[in-house]
């Protein structure tokens, strides 16, 4: 239904967690101010992450879901 998750791992135990994610970014306003921008620009957004965690048999155990924002930069004064 979602696809290939981003990363997948198995704990000690030997179940599986699978990690998807999901960004949303647009550049912020200076970004589109000519010369300006290549100094220094930004984008901004939020970021969902899905992590499950299955059984041994392959049978969904937990799951959680997160969402943040995100800041993004770019350019020469943003290192």
């Amino acid at each position: 239904m979602f696809g290939s998750p981003l990363r997948q791992r198995l704990t000690d135990g030997g179940l599986e967690v699978w990690t998807y994610e999901f960004s949303k970014v647009s550049a912020d306003a200076v970004s589109y101010i000519p010369i300006v921008n290549l100094f220094g620009a930004t984008s901004s957004g939020t970021k969902k992450e899905l992590v499950a965690l299955f059984d041994t048999n392959g049978i969904l155990k937990r799951y959680s879901m997160s969402e943040s924002d995100v800041k993004q930069k770019t350019g020469v004064f943003n290192q």
